[in-house]
C-alpha cells in the first residue's frame, strides 16, 4: 500500500493537471467503490470545479469550489491515471497495461474534466474507494477514522511523541508506528527504515524506551519521510509516480525487503521475523 511519501508524491504530481479544472462528469462503473450513495456523489461532483488536491494520512483529498470534497484511498492495487490529449500520468500500484486502450478491465471510475482531461480509477482487487464528503465536515471525518497527527506538520511534537510512548507503551515499536490512531501516513517501509535509522529494535515496546530514544527515533520519523518525498517515494514492485516512474528511494532502504543480506553499517545479516501478521526486517547487532 502506497505510504505518506508515495502517496504526497501523486498528490504533487496531480496539482498542476487537476487545480481550476472542472468536472463535467463522472461515470461510475462500479458502485462498490463509491462509498456513501451513489447518487449524491454524482450530483455533487458532476460540474464542480478543484480548487485544490490535498492530502491526509494515506488519502488524496480533491477539494471542490461547492464546498464537498472526495477522497481517493488507493488501498492495496489502486492506480490514478490522467490523460490529457497524449499525456498520460499514472501513479500508484503499477498496472501492467493498466494505462492502455482505456478505459479498460480495471476501470472503475472515470472523472471527465474540461480541458479535455480524463481521471482514471483503475484497481485490480477493487479495494481502493473514493467517497463525497462536505469539505467543512473532513475534519470531523478524520476524527472519527481517528486519525493520528501527520508526522510532518506542527501538531507531531516531541512532547506529544514521548507522551504517546507512555500512553501506549505496552505495544511493539514498530505496530505503534503502523497504527495510523497514533500517527497517519507510516507502512511498513517507512516504520522499518526509521527503527534502523534509530538503532531501535522494532519488536521493544513503546514504553521501554529512554527519552535519547524516543528523541533518536522522533527525528528518525521525520528524516526519512522527508528523504523518501524528496526521492518521490519506495518502489518495492507495488508502486510507481503519476509519471509512471518507480520512485527513487527504494536503493536508499537499509533494510525493508533485505532480509537475509548484510547490513550497511556493521555486516551482520539482516533479519526477516513476522510482527502483528507484517514481515519485519532489522539488524540484530545494530538495533537494541
Amino acid at each position: 500500500m502506497p505510504e505518506l511519501p508515495e502517496v504526497e508524491t501523486i498528490r504533487r504530481q496531480l496539482v498542476p493537471e487537476l487545480k481550476s479544472r472542472s468536472i463535467k462528469k463522472v461515470d461510475v462503473r462500479l458502485p462498490k467503490m463509491v462509498r456513501g450513495r451513489l447518487a449524491a456523489y454524482k450530483k455533487n461532483i458532476s460540474g464542480s470545479k478543484i480548487i485544490n488536491v490535498g492530502r491526509r494520512g494515506k488519502l488524496l483529498v480533491i477539494s471542490m469550489a461547492n464546498n464537498y470534497s472526495f477522497l481517493i484511498h488507493l488501498k492495496m492495487t489502486g492506480q490514478i491515471i490522467h490523460r490529457r490529449g497524449q499525456k498520460t500520468k499514472a501513479g500508484g500500484h503499477p498496472i501492467k497495461d493498466g494505462a492502455v486502450n482505456l478505459p479498460n478491465k480495471y476501470t472503475h471510475i472515470i472523472w471527465y474534466l474540461s480541458g479535455g482531461g480524463v481521471l482514471y480509477f483503475n484497481d485490480i482487487r477493487q479495494f481502493g474507494f473514493t467517497k463525497l464528503i462536505k469539505t467543512e465536515e473532513l475534519e470531523n471525518f478524520y476524527n472519527d477514522l481517528k486519525l493520528g497527527p501527520e508526522p510532518l506538520k506542527k501538531q507531531f511534537t516531541m512532547d506529544f511523541f514521548k507522551s504517546l510512548l507512555r500512553r501506549r507503551g505496552g505495544m511493539k515499536v514498530k505496530q505503534l508506528l503502523l497504527d495510523q490512531t497514533a500517527i497517519a501516513g507510516i507502512g511498513n517501509i517507512y516504520a522499518a527504515e526509521a527503527c534502523f535509522d534509530a538503532r531501535i529494535m522494532p519488536t521493544r515496546r513503546a514504553g521501554s524506551l529512554s527519552s535519547p530514544e524516543a528523541l533518536k527515533l522522533y527525528r528518525a520519523i521525520k528524516k526519512i519521510l522527508i528523504k523518501a518525498i524528496v526521492a518521490q517515494g519506495t518502489s518495492s514492485q507495488n508502486y510507481v509516480d503519476a509519471h509512471g516512474n518507480p520512485g527513487g528511494y527504494f536503493p536508499k532502504l537499509k533494510v525493508y525487503s533485505r532480509g537475509g543480506q548484510a547490513c550497511f553499517r556493521c555486516h551482520s545479516k539482516i533479519k526477516s521475523i513476522k510482527l502483528g501478521g507484517r514481515t519485519t526486517t532489522f539488524c540484530p547487532q545494530c538495533q537494541k
